[in-house]
């Protein structure tokens, strides 16, 4: 059965079993890089190595951080937490005092229960308790099972948890606040359109050099939007070059560090582009900072101009990973003119 014809039914028995239709929900609550699983002591072990399979993805910053964190929870605390907004709950030992099963038991219908765990262990739905929230069940007769479905849904379950991150922090990040003065300052400048949060501002502005440095502080994030005439995205060569010199040339104080530097070709909104991600460093070492950074190269054909979009994060002791996904999501709401 495909992905989406498995989300259908489970979402229709699962509703229907859980949920009254005329009962009102809230906004489901939690931190968009957290993933709260339920489950028993005896199944936490390989239900965390299924959903590192998942959720893999790491940035360094520079020491290693993932996208999700795992929490985990014992069973009897289920109604405190079923709100969340990324909610996996969970079973894989079959013994009958397994609190985990049990509340598979109660949650699933009997066939639905029987036939997961036999066929399909990995379920996904949406909105149960709470508006924008995300649903797993993992039901399993043996680790070996779980691991193989984990494997062979991975993107998939990527690209929900993905697409449920980008409507949440859309509405954070562009709710009803917005920057909207400045948008129109830039666009009436340079004839393109970014949008804004609330809070951010403008911290350098340098026509001359086609060069808008924009950002927050607390913690430090940074936006900068470079363009010149020309193509400098046809190679890795050409386009690892035009990076790599680049923050000295426009930040002056900044450089890029080779610690697991990446340059991997991609799209920029259907552009023809360039990723680039790794770590930044100040040259002054007497004032030492540094932090994570993501670039896009890309080339916009019809102006003939390469565009530059570079992001930098500074959050001493603290987490990073969740930033710079924003400020990716605010990267990417750029237009050409």
């Amino acid at each position: 059965m495909k992905c989406n014809q498995q989300f259908i039914l489970f979402t229709s028995l699962f509703l229907l079993i859980l949920f009254p239709a005329c009962e009102e929900k809230r906004q489901a609550l939690g931190a968009d890089n957290e993933i709260r699983i339920i489950c028993s002591e005896l199944d936490k072990e390989v239900l965390g190595e299924a959903l590192a399979i998942i959720f893999s993805d790491t940035i360094y910053t520079p020491q290693p951080e993932p996208y999700y964190y795992f929490k985990f929870s014992d069973p009897e605390h289920y109604d405190n937490l079923k709100d969340q907004a990324y909610l996996v709950i969970g079973a894989v030992n079959r013994e009958p005092g397994n609190p985990g099963l049990q509340l598979l038991k109660k949650l699933l219908p009997v066939d639905q229960f029987t036939s997961s765990s036999l066929d399909d262990p990995i379920l996904f739905t949406r909105d149960v308790y709470a508006y924008k929230q995300l649903f797993m069940i993992m039901n399993s007769i043996s680790a070996d099972q779980l691991i193989a479905a984990a494997k062979e849904k991975k993107h998939w379950i990527q690209k929900q948890f993905h697409n449920q991150f980008i409507h949440r922090q859309e509405q954070f990040l562009f709710g009803d606040d917005r920057n909207t003065d400045l948008e129109k300052t830039i666009k009436e400048e340079y004839g393109w359109n970014i949008k804004i949060p609330w809070g951010w501002e403008m911290i350098r502005s340098m026509p001359d050099s086609n060069f808008v440095w924009i950002g927050r502080e607390m913690p430090f994030q940074w936006i900068s939007i470079h363009w010149e005439r020309g193509i400098y995205v046809d190679d890795e060569l050409t386009a690892g070059e035009y990076l790599w010199g680049w923050p000295k040339k426009y930040y002056g104080s900044v450089r890029f560090n080779d610690y697991h530097f990446q340059l991997k070709n991609t799209k920029f909104k259907g552009y023809k582009a360039w990723r680039g991600d790794g770590v930044w460093e100040t040259i002054n070492e007497m004032e030492a900072k540094g932090g994570p950074f993501r670039s896009y190269l890309f080339y916009d054909k019809n102006n003939h101009r390469t565009y530059h979009i570079n992001m930098l994060i500074y959050n001493p002791g603290n987490d990073k990973s969740l930033y710079m996904r924003q400020l990716d999501l605010i990267a990417k709401t750029f237009q050409t003119g």
